[in-house]
């Protein structure tokens, strides 16, 4: 089972990679992820720079009625290479969560807000809404809007 943290990680780099499209952060990004995959071998790193330019490419093509779409099934498709990644090689956790935080630290500001990391513990119940607003109705006459 992957930790916790390491998981957080793995989201935030899907975030992060996405977010990194189309900035100055772009070639840090693709730069980054693609050692990450490196350091298992040579053809996942090769796999890892195509995937990114395949991201880079749809992004950027996409009409702006479907960047969000697309943008989230981008951001969906790299937090499951990276969990698959740090599941089969667990000693590359830390060395993800230090990309993901230097890459958050390069996106622009808009980017960066969109990075959000949820953890709910302890049979916790938790209520998110990146893009949106979410009503939480806790008892008679309570809510709580975020």
């Amino acid at each position: 089972m992957v930790a916790e943290w390491i998981l957080s990680a793995v989201t935030a780099g899907g975030y992060a990679l996405v977010g990194a499209v189309a900035t100055d952060a772009w070639e840090t990004a693709r730069s980054g992820v693609t050692h990450l995959f490196s350091r298992t071998n040579q053809r996942r790193a090769d796999l890892a720079t195509e995937w990114a330019d395949d991201t880079s490419a749809e992004i950027t093509a996409a009409p702006a009625g479907q960047q969000t779409q697309v943008r989230r099934r981008w951001e969906q498709t790299w937090q499951q290479r990276l969990a698959d990644l740090v599941e089969e090689h667990p000693d590359l956790g830390e060395e993800l969560r230090t990309w993901v935080d230097d890459l958050r630290r390069r996106l622009p500001a808009a980017e960066q807000a969109r990075v959000n990391t949820f953890i709910a513990r302890d049979h916790a119940t938790q209520y998110n809404a990146p893009d949106g607003t979410i009503t939480v109705n806790v008892g008679p006459d309570r809510s709580s809007t975020s």
